[in-house]
């Protein structure tokens, strides 16, 4: 329930503070007075695009902001949670709009600032807005679909509806994003299957490379290194006349006798006779190497296929054998990676399959409560409409559905019906109000005042499950005459036993069944005219309603007064029918 409203330097109002109160509230005036200033400043408040037009002339910005009850159903905490804001008792709202800028606007909810967006997603919860030509909720087809659904308690199949929904969007979403990378996961596959075998196939090892040039070099200088080799053995210990081995054993031999005489020189006999043993070896070694150390063609082009072998691999693959091996273990892992993609292909597969059965079930069984509750409701609605002096309306709710190749397929279609996160119908209200006339849409059927009185008979029908705490009804009565006008007045007195109303009206026959009453006055200003909103006494009241009826005479407020008590009376008996069926209820 909207608790207060202050406006600030919006449009004509200079400064306007309201305390509103619970029931019917009606908001009179002159015509140009500005009471739909009134309205656009609420606007402003549920998220309306804002204007530089909504900034009063020579004001720096425009300024609205009201308080609100909050619903105890919660049906805000979830929007008020994404914005980071804490439920309460109450919800402050405020905008403020500056004329050279107005796209830029600032909004708050509670103090924090909010895009005005959020705004836009709170105010349908905290009030609905009924005009002659905007924000008519009930004359759009998704809304008449909701309406259907609150009346025949469809509520937690809708809810299941709308969480299956999301949820196939999102299995499908993603099944679609595996499905854009089939192509090329395949193409990365086959290309890292072939490195992988490629570097396998090559059985390389850490430093092979390395071993193979030490052995490509010694075969390369084979001849050579045989030739030292053997100049080497000969020169320890072969037939060269200078042979260390010989002179060795000269040097022995002598100093054996030295030592026979001197045993202080057998420590240096026995170290010449171990490097006599060392050269021995030596030459013997050399011998062998020599023997060994042949060129062999064959093993020497052996080696170089290797060595390119090896090369073509660190081209592709990296600087060292250590880099390429590393690759093909990357590689590896990789294709785990890839094939993970393909299972988890399978589970979203098995996953949608599921979910599309569980949702096309819950889908039928929503259609078919709505086939069963449209009867129920269109009754009622012509019950209210025939008050409302409309004899001839006929009303129908108009439910289709319609293919869709990415759709459900129902047991009843013989084809797959498009749905959203309000199921599988198409849902439309039509209607005639006179005898004869085809049925067409809501929307496009009566004049203003018949316009007025559909929505009101509609929203009779609805009080009970529309949980939208304030109803404003802008000049709904346009249209309607005074004859009509109690009737007019007597359904917005019954809507306001569930509801908050705020209602803009030129009819005193409205006007009298208000609870509260609040007269849009206009006058000039130093900086040009300005208008005032403030709230009438009784005596006022009586003033304003004969004035309303078109004299402020006596005789004209006799008739005001007339009018009030008439309205006073037929309240309180709906109240006391209401109180009534509300303690039955109990």
């Amino acid at each position: 329930m909207l608790l207060e409203l202050r406006a600030q330097d919006v449009a004509l109002i200079g400064a306007v503070e309201l305390a509103l109160e619970p029931g019917f509230n009606v908001f009179t005036g002159e015509t140009g007075a500005g009471k739909s200033i009134l309205i656009d400043s609420i606007a402003l408040l549920l998220g309306r695009r804002a204007r530089s037009s909504d900034v009063r002339a020579g004001a720096t910005s425009a300024y609205v902001d009201g308080v609100f009850a909050l619903p105890a159903n919660g049906i805000l905490n979830a929007t008020l949670a994404t914005y980071g804001i804490e439920p309460d008792e109450t919800l402050l709202v405020s905008r403020e709009v500056v004329p050279g800028d107005p796209a830029r606007s600032v909004a708050r909810v509670n103090g924090r600032a909010v895009p005005v967006r959020a705004l836009a997603e709170l105010g349908p919860k905290l009030i609905d807005v009924h005009g002659q030509t905007e924000h008519q909720s009930l004359f759009r087809s998704a809304r008449q679909i909701e309406y259907l659904d609150r009346y025949g308690g469809h509520t937690e199949q809708r809810f299941t509806m709308q969480r299956l929904v999301d949820q196939l969007r999102d299995v499908r979403s993603e099944e679609a994003k595996l499905e854009t990378r089939v192509r090329e996961t395949a193409r990365q596959t086959d290309l890292l299957a072939f490195q992988v075998d490629e570097i396998d196939e090559a059985r390389i090892l850490n430093d092979e490379d390395q071993t193979l040039n030490a052995e490509r070099e010694v075969l390369l200088n084979a001849v050579r290194l045989n030739e030292l080799a053997a100049e080497s053995e000969r020169s320890l210990a072969g037939d060269d006349p200078a042979a260390v081995a010989d002179r060795l054993a000269e040097a022995i031999a002598n100093l054996t006798e030295i030592a026979a005489i001197d045993s202080s020189i057998r420590p240096l006999v026995d170290q010449l006779e171990e490097a006599q043993a060392t050269v021995t070896d030596a030459a013997q070694s050399l011998a062998s190497y020599a023997v060994g150390i042949e060129s062999d063609p064959s093993r020497l082009a052996e080696i170089d296929a290797r060595l390119e072998a090896i090369a073509t691999l660190k081209r592709k693959y990296g600087d060292s054998i250590v880099d390429v091996l590393e690759f093909a273990d990357d590689a590896r892992a990789r294709l785990r990676q890839l094939d993970s993609s393909q299972d988890r292909r399978q589970a979203l597969s098995a996953e949608r399959l599921d979910v599309e059965a569980e949702l096309t079930q819950v889908a039928q069984d929503l259609r078919a409560k709505r086939l069963a509750t449209s009867p129920r409701f269109a009754e009622a609605v012509v019950r209210e409409l025939k008050d409302l002096s409309l004899p001839n309306a006929v009303f129908e709710i108009v439910l289709e559905t319609h293919p869709k190749s990415d759709g459900l397929l129902l047991d009843t279609a013989s084809s797959p019906v498009r749905f959203d996160r309000s199921g599988v119908d198409m849902g439309e209200f039509h209607l005639t109000v006179n005898r004869g006339q085809p049925l067409q849409p809501l929307a496009a059927v009566a004049s203003g005042g018949e316009m007025s009185r559909i929505l009101l008979g509609l929203k009779s029908v609805l009080a009970t499950v529309d949980d939208t705490p304030t109803l404003i009804f802008d000049e709904i009565d346009v249209g309607v005459g005074s004859r009509r006008g109690d009737v007019v007045g007597q359904k917005l007195a019954t809507l306001a036993q569930t509801h908050q109303i705020l209602c803009v009206t030129h009819l005193a026959s409205v006007a009298a069944y208000a609870d509260t009453h609040f007269v849009v006055e206009k006058h000039d200003g130093r900086a040009g005219p300005v208008t005032n909103i403030r709230q009438l006494g009784t005596a006022d009241i009586v003033e304003e309603i004969a004035a309303m009826g078109g004299t402020r005479t006596a005789a004209g407020r006799n008739v005001a007064r007339d009018l009030l008590d008439e309205a006073g009376a037929w309240k309180d008996q709906v109240a006391a029918e209401f109180a009534r069926s509300t303690s039955t209820a109990r």
